[in-house]
């Protein structure tokens, strides 16, 4: 370039963190050889500097359009403040300098329509897994391949392509959730959906409370000898129909509460009432344990296995309330003889667990206050059965038969109770007892037992006249090939009660398979949108007007169990696995023995030398007669025994202890008010303060020591005692021992206390006329 020509700055713009400007030469640069001609020409110095004399970094310089005369320089300047205009630059090529001023791009006018971007450069946007996402990114796509067509108008809803694009939309966010419902419903903390926790638990072998339908008792009584049919409908009383029998067809009322007959249930004129086989000519009073009593009649027409109901609406004279209601197992029946050997009354024994709970007076022969004793006595469950059709209604060939049943508000109940085949009430008590559930569990089932109420029959091709029952399970883990059963299982409801039942029937291998080509039809019980939750005598219609019928109600209330959330199911499946069903160490023996309701205390230790068998101490519920309960609660305990290593199982014993102390109380003290008072803190009733006496039955569990220490702080806690003596070299009146145990006072009182065994319990009725039940006695004196 020659000397005093100036270069002229063409365009010069200046952005965030860069600075272009492009430079005509006076002349072309000039290579530097003829090889290197366009690739390499010869630059002259070049520099930038701001008014500050801050030279400006140089990035590159490019010749332009291939014309030598023609430069494009990139600088890097000092970063300022994007809103600010760009300074004024000294530019110098060569020996020659000149100032020049840039654009600056925040002056510059923002284009109102953006370039489109060629087809298929689009950024795609792999978060978006939702309808609106993949609606965007689709228009965003077909935007550009049809940009230059005018035929589409993607924003016009009737457009052919919009229409395709919001389908493709609405599949892609369907495969979305379930792509992601398929990793959040395969663990137990993430899952959801009550199916899937259902089956996590499953498969760790905890039982899931889905809910259970109410259970009661019905009584009847009826016009003659014969069967009333299982699924008999008894409802709560209709506005405006005073008649017990209605129509079949009768519309009910919207809250109407329906309860069905389980089980046939055989009934007899004889058992109506045997309430004056019951009575006597004087009244007596049944004490709370009775698991026994004596019918006046052999002919009552009882059979053992079946559900009687004591009832008592008004109190008999003398007595503040009614005993109420309660059913009974009876498991039974024998007969009194006179002298001739002539029966002349019945003895009825029923199971320990229906031991009376509360005392019953049962009032002379036609006085006020009779008890009722119905003999026609059944269980009802909540709901009202319907017909159902599954679809598909035919079983495929070639696939497993997975129908659906849709249904609004479904029930879930326990089975009904089952008896052991071989019990004819020949049996004692307590081998009875162990066959024959008792009237408390039938009316109470386990919940983790429920199952849909739900039965299939299917007509096989070819045998139109026989149609094969299928009933619902759990599942078929444990089912037989030959097993005409099915798994049933609810969806989540939303928004409604209707549900989806998804039922799955066998593969031949659990549970047997149906046959193809197999028509199915179903019914279902529904609860109509009532709990189930109704009150004593509420049940007082029959839908379907039999005539075996006279009479029906409902003596006890009825309460639904309820399903457990699904944050219980997490939690308690996670580690239920971790409970030992058998007993092993002395904490599993008093967990199962607690959960056994005849048991009332349970005390478990390991052998003399630290290891299993234990020794199991448990104290059962008090019964008349007396010795039935043990029995039994030990042969259920037995059964949770480990093979080869039996627990030694031993019934807690009362043992009385027999305690004197001396006490010495402050002069001017009332001796006769206190003894009484010190007295009634010691002994085994209640405090003047309505709490448990130290000796109460209730604060002394098996294997309990009694501690010298503790009677002396309870007697010297009263202001009006100085001191207690309880040495016997001080005096010889001190006595702190078992009675007849063998132990001494001088023993007992070196080591502070009396030793009770595990299996034992101390016991002091204090009664002055029997003291081998335990007495404590205080000789009070005033000090000098």
């Amino acid at each position: 370039m020659a000397v005093g020509d100036p270069a002229i700055v063409l365009r010069s713009v200046q952005g965030a963190g860069s600075l272009r400007l492009v430079v005509r030469l006076p002349a072309p640069l000039e290579p530097l050889d003829d090889a290197a001609a366009m690739t390499a020409p010869q630059l002259p110095p070049v520099q930038i500097s701001d008014l500050f004399g801050t030279t400006v970094r140089i990035a590159g310089i490019h010749v332009v359009d291939a014309d030598p005369a023609l430069l494009q320089i990139e600088a890097i300047p000092r970063p300022t403040d994007p809103e600010a205009d760009a300074p004024a630059y000294r530019l110098t090529v060569g020996d020659h300098s000149m100032w020049f001023a840039p654009e600056s791009s925040a002056n510059l006018a923002t284009p109102v329509t953006q370039a489109q971007a060629p087809p298929g450069s689009a950024p795609i946007n792999y978060l978006g897994r939702d309808y609106a996402a993949f609606t965007t990114l689709m228009r965003s796509r077909v935007s550009q391949i049809v940009r230059d067509d005018s035929a589409w108008a993607l924003d016009h809803p009737a457009d052919p392509m919009t229409t395709i694009i919001e389908a493709l939309a609405y599949a892609g966010d369907h495969l979305s959730f379930r792509q992601d419902a398929a990793g959040t419903e395969s663990y137990l903390p993430t899952a959801r959906h009550r199916l899937s926790l259902r089956r996590h638990a499953r498969l760790r072998d905890y039982g899931v409370n889905d809910g259970c339908s109410a259970r009661t008792a019905l009584v009847f009584t009826v016009t003659n000898n014969g069967v009333i049919a299982a699924g008999l409908q008894v409802v709560t009383q209709q506005p405006g129909q005073l008649a017990m029998n209605l129509p079949a067809g009768q519309a009910l009322s919207p809250a109407t509460t329906v309860f069905e007959t389980i089980e046939d249930l055989p009934v007899a004129l004889l058992r109506n009432n045997l309430a004056f086989p019951l009575a006597r000519s004087t009244a007596y009073t049944l004490a709370p344990g009775t698991i026994q009593a004596q019918l006046n009649s052999t002919q009552t027409g009882l059979v053992p296995g079946q559900l009687l109901a004591f009832v008592q609406t008004s109190a008999p004279a003398g007595v503040a309330q009614p005993f109420g209601a309660q059913v009974v197992r009876v498991l039974k029946l024998e007969f009194l003889t006179d002298s001739n050997d002539n029966p002349y009354a019945t003895i009825v024994t029923w199971h320990p667990e229906d031991a009376l709970t509360r005392p019953m007076t049962v009032a002379a022969q036609n006085q006020p206050g009779m008890v009722q004793l119905y003999g026609n006595v059944g269980l009802a469950d909540h709901g009202r059965t319907i017909a159902a059709t599954p679809v598909p209604a035919t079983v495929p060939s070639g696939r497993a038969y997975r129908p659906m049943i849709e249904v609004e508000d479904p029930i879930s109940a326990s089975p009904p109770p089952v008896f052991d085949a071989g019990f004819d009430g020949s049996q004692d008590v307590t081998v009875s007892a162990l066959m024959v559930p008792s009237a408390t569990a039938s009316l109470t089932p386990d919940p983790t037992q429920a199952t849909l109420s739900i039965r299939m029959a299917g007509v096989r091709p070819g045998m139109a006249q026989v149609a094969d029952i299928w009933s619902a399970q759990q599942d078929l883990m444990s089912s037989p090939a030959a097993s005409r059963a099915f798994a049933a299982a609810p969806e989540d409801g939303y928004g409604g009660d209707r549900r989806h039942l998804f039922l799955r029937f066998g593969d031949g291998v659990l549970g047997a398979a149906p046959v193809p080509n197999t028509v199915f039809t179903a019914t279902v019980r529904v609860g109509n949108g009532q709990s189930g939750r109704v009150r004593a005598n509420a049940l007082v219609q029959i839908v379907g007007s039999p005539s075996l019928i006279s009479y029906v109600t409902n003596p006890l209330p009825a309460t639904p169990a309820y399903p457990e959330r699904n944050e219980s199911i997490r939690l308690f499946s996670a580690t239920s696995f971790r409970t030992n069903v058998r007993g092993i160490e002395p904490s599993d023996w008093e967990r199962i023995g607690h959960a056994d309701p005849l048991v009332t205390e349970v005390r478990a230790r390991t052998g003399d030398d630290g290891f299993a068998p234990c020794t199991v101490g448990i104290a059962t519920v008090d019964t008349i007669p007396a010795g039935t309960s043990y029995p039994v609660a030990r042969a259920r305990l037995m059964n949770h025994a480990v093979l080869g290593a039996a627990p030694t199982i031993e019934q807690g014993v009362d043992v009385p202890v027999d305690i004197a102390l001396i006490v010495y109380c402050e002069a001017g003290t009332n001796i006769a008010a206190t003894r009484e008072r010190l007295l009634q803190q010691i002994g085994a009733g209640a405090k003047s303060n309505g709490g448990p006496a130290h000796f109460h039955p209730a604060r002394w569990p098996l294997g309990r020591a009694v501690v010298l220490a503790d009677l002396l702080a309870l007697l010297g806690a009263d202001t009006t005692v100085r001191f207690v003596v309880s040495d016997p070299l001080m005096d010889p009146r001190v006595v702190f021992r078992t009675v007849g145990g063998g132990d001494t006072t001088a023993a007992n009182i070196a080591a502070g206390r009396i030793a009770i065994a595990p299996t034992e319990r101390a016991r002091a009725e204090n009664d002055r006329f029997r003291p081998e039940l335990g007495i404590v006695r205080l000789y009070v004196a005033v000090a000098q």
